[in-house]
């Protein structure tokens, strides 16, 4: 019997590839799930079938609390794979649905919503073992009432985006965490009154374009870094046979592994840079990692709002005059690759 996925790869692994599906059509995909997998009753069934809601007022639910008006918001969807049965005399390829499976749920939000119930889960994820959470992304109408609720049990923090910094940007963009949820279950079921918050605690946005970062002992090359690029944290889940994700605990979660670190900088920083390759990889030296520091600053850009405390990195690469994603070389920059450890969130 041979097993035909139909749901779109899940593994993403940049912000840019997070955002692949809108709210009107995440919303889309998410109305015309089946009810007979979903398991919600008709009453529900019709709340869900009604308009998608503006993202201002979706919001994520975490073991009953509040977690942070949130952006963005993709997957969470039923599915099956299609499975085909041996070929029978009449050599008509026969078919059937396959076990119930669950889409990861992705979420954007702004670093100044995210909360309490929030941040801890993903200091917890970070910094101890990994943790499931029950919940729910609550959609809400222009008036804070809930419509539709996407609830989720089991669920564990398995990718974790930084946002980007870039002190080139003029567009006002927000900086943004993204974060993947696979959770064991899913299902829609409709609003329960009114959003139990309607106003997030922090109310200052925090740009991408408002950073400062730093390597230890290098503080003077680091004054004029100019980008730094999404730096993402992935713990890998143990795959069950099909059908049985749902059985799916924490202890099955492997180690949380950190993509590397890619700052650009001014050519005329960067020699300290160059000195600390030539320990590390000419040389082969050891013990020349180095702590670093993202930190996200508010408008007056002195004072610090949230943070990440990077633990051993280690510079593996650097190119002078790198080429840009639109196949023009940046002249007079340079483009620093580094591993990294360790993350721990300050938010």
């Amino acid at each position: 019997m041979s097993e035909q996925p139909t749901h779109p790869a899940s593994n993403l692994s940049r912000r840019d590839l997070f955002r692949t599906v809108g709210l009107a059509t995440g919303g889309a995909m998410l109305l015309s799930l089946p009810t007979m997998l979903s398991g919600f009753v008709s009453p529900a069934g019709a709340a869900l079938r009604k308009g998608a809601t503006s993202m201002t007022n979706t919001t994520l639910e975490l073991d009953g609390q509040f977690g942070g008006f949130l952006s963005t918001v993709d997957g969470g969807g039923v599915f099956a794979d299609i499975l085909n049965e041996p070929l029978g005399q009449d050599m008509i390829q026969r078919k059937r649905p396959g076990p119930v499976r669950f889409q990861d749920i992705v979420i954007e939000i702004p670093l100044q919503n995210v909360e309490k119930a929030l941040s801890s889960w993903v200091t917890e994820t970070l910094t101890k073992n990994a943790t499931t959470k029950n919940g729910a992304i609550v959609y809400a109408d222009i008036n804070f009432s809930e419509v539709k609720r996407l609830e989720f049990s089991g669920a564990l923090l398995t990718e974790i985006a930084l946002p980007d910094a870039d002190a080139q940007d003029s567009s006002k963009n927000a900086a943004l965490l993204t974060l993947r949820l696979t959770p064991q279950s899913t299902r829609l079921a409709g609003g329960k009154g009114k959003l139990a918050s309607a106003s997030s605690t922090k109310a200052k946005q925090i740009l991408s374009s408002n950073f400062r970062f730093n390597v230890q002992g290098l503080e003077k090359a680091c004054g004029r870094i100019l980008s730094v690029e999404p730096i993402v944290l992935n713990r890998a889940v143990a795959q069950t046979p099909a059908g049985q994700e749902k059985f799916r605990q924490s202890a099955a979660a492997g180690a949380l592994d950190c993509s590397k670190v890619t700052i650009t900088l001014p050519e005329a920083d960067a020699g300290p840079f160059y000195a600390w390759f030539d320990d590390m990889v000419i040389k082969g030296r050891p013990g020349t990692e180095r702590a670093g520091l993202l930190e996200w600053l508010d408008p007056t850009l002195k004072n610090t709002v949230a943070s990440a405390q990077l633990g051993n990195l280690g510079i593996v690469r650097y190119e002078p005059d790198p080429v840009a994603s639109g196949g023009e070389r940046r002249l007079g920059q340079v483009q620093v690759d580094m591993y990294c450890e360790t993350i721990n969130l300050t938010l």
